[in-house]
Parts: C-alpha cells; sequence; structure tokens
C-alpha cells in the first residue's frame, strides 16, 4: 500500500507539517490555503451567474445553418405551389368561358344564338335539305325511287321540277355525251362545262324546249352516275343552288336504288 502524505499546519504557529504513514491519518483533513479557496468560491461562483444567465433552450437559439436554409427552402416551395395552384385556377375559369375579373359575364359563344343543324330529308337513294317553298311530287311514281321535287309556282301557275336520275352504266360524262346526242340540233343542246357544288363536280348541258330553258348536271356515284333536270334553273337558282349544296348520295347505289322501289314517297318523313 501507498504512503498517505498529510500536510498540517503546526499548532500555534504559521509554519505547516508534512505528516507521511502508511494508512490514512483518521479524521485528517485535505488543507487549502488561503488562495485555493478565494479561487474555488470564485469558479462556482461564475458557475451559478453563467447558470442564471443562460436562456432557456429555444430553437430559435439552436437551429443550426442547414435547419434554417432548409426552412427558407420549405417556405420558397410552398409560395411556388401557392402561385402555380392560383395561375391554374384563373386558367380553368378563363378555359370554361368564365371571367377571371369574378364580374360573371356570360362568354361570347353563350351571347350568340345557336345556329340551327340542317335536316335532310332521306329518299333513300340520296338526302337533300329541302328549301323553304320546295315540294314533293310523286306524279312520276308513287316509290321513292321516282321521287321528283317542284319548285314555287310561278305567275303562269306552271310548277318547275327537279329530278334526279341515275343511270347504273354510264359515267358522268357517258351519260353527258349520250344527252348531247339525244337532244342534239332540235333543242338546240349545248355544252356548260363544269361546275362544283359542295366538293362535288358536275358536268353541265342545257337544252330548249316549249317549257323554256332546262338544264342537266351530270355526277359520278358509285356504280354509275347521276342526273339532275331542272326547268329554268335561273328562275329558280337561289332553291336549286341549295339544294345542289346539300345533296349527298349513298356508298352503294345500286342497294340504296333498291330498297327505295319498295318504299313509297307518301311514308317518307319530309324534314
Amino acid at each position: 500500500m501507498g504512503h498517505m502524505a498529510h500536510v498540517s499546519r503546526l499548532p500555534g504557529s504559521g509554519n505547516w507539517g508534512i505528516h507521511i504513514g502508511k494508512e490514512p491519518y483518521v479524521g485528517a483533513t485535505l488543507a487549502t490555503t488561503p488562495d485555493d479557496e478565494w479561487r474555488n468560491n470564485r469558479t462556482a461562483n461564475k458557475g451559478i451567474m453563467c447558470m442564471r444567465n443562460r436562456r432557456p433552450s429555444d430553437p430559435r437559439h439552436t437551429m443550426s445553418l442547414a435547419d434554417k436554409e432548409d426552412a427558407t427552402m420549405k417556405k420558397k416551395t410552398l409560395s411556388i405551389l401557392s402561385l402555380c395552384i392560383a395561375l391554374f385556377a384563373v386558367f380553368a375559369l378563363v378555359g370554361c368561358g368564365g371571367s377571371a375579373s369574378g364580374g360573371g359575364s356570360a362568354s361570347k359563344s353563350e351571347s350568340k344564338e345557336k345556329v340551327p343543324v340542317a335536316k335532310k330529308t332521306d329518299f333513300i337513294w340520296f338526302k337533300v335539305e329541302m328549301p323553304e317553298g320546295v315540294g314533293v311530287s310523286d306524279s312520276a311514281g308513287k316509290n321513292a325511287d321516282r321521287v321528283q321535287l317542284t319548285f314555287p309556282e310561278d305567275e303562269n301557275a306552271s310548277a318547275d321540277r327537279f329530278i334526279p336520275v341515275w343511270k347504273k352504266a354510264l359515267t358522268a360524262e357517258e351519260s353527258h355525251a349520250d344527252q348531247a346526242e339525244k337532244k342534239g340540233d332540235t333543242f338546240q343542246w349545248k355544252d356548260g362545262g363544269s361546275v362544283e357544288y359542295n366538293g362535288r363536280t358536275w358536268l353541265v348541258g342545257t337544252y330548249e324546249d316549249n317549257s323554256g330553258i332546262t338544264t342537266l348536271l351530270f355526277t359520278d356515284v358509285e356504280p354509275g352516275s347521276v342526273y339532275v333536270l331542272i326547268s329554268n334553273f335561273d328562275q329558280h337558282k337561289k332553291e336549286a343552288e341549295a339544294l345542289l349544296n346539300s345533296i349527298e348520295f349513298p356508298d352503294d347505289m345500286a342497294e340504296a336504288v333498291s330498297e327505295a322501289r319498295e318504299v313509297e314517297i307518301s311514308s317518307i318523313e319530309i324534314k
């Protein structure tokens, strides 16, 4: 066992003595100098003052630089997200015809009157929009394959007509040449070149008789061709061109004409 040294003041003197023994000196205390006691007291007082002056734990005072940057980025991200949502709402409102200013004004499209969709009368082998004043005649036959359209009567009570005719074995050019040969010089046949109505090309020819000038227009269909006979075209130009601009033919004319032969004109709804 090591030796224990004790420092103590000798009784009745200002001198210090040292006691060395193998065992601790029971009841002995570690002697300190006045300077040591002063230093210890001063250190303890500093510690107490530091404890009094220390602020309570506050995240704002303990936040690291990385945490501050992260918080700043989150704020910026939220701001950008809010702006995007606001812009999206504005565009959605404008796209739906609303007013971005919140005035609640009606869109231009709503302020305009809706144009009614044109309805066509279905004669099985052709469809056409019927202008005002144009009627239907069954004088050539009771079934739809023989239908004729009539123009409004003039002051002489003459009802001119719009008559479509299907030629299964002839093209438009061949049918045009066939009519030119039949009418010839007797009816003063004239070749009128070609015209276009609603994207469809028609070959034109005219001839004269006691009823006036008759115009024939020829166009190709599948199979064959169709020509339309129009009495006094110039007198009914408005109605005639309305019919030519709206008329349409089926993809299979042979099948459609066969079906029209079984349908009575009186059973067709005129629109």
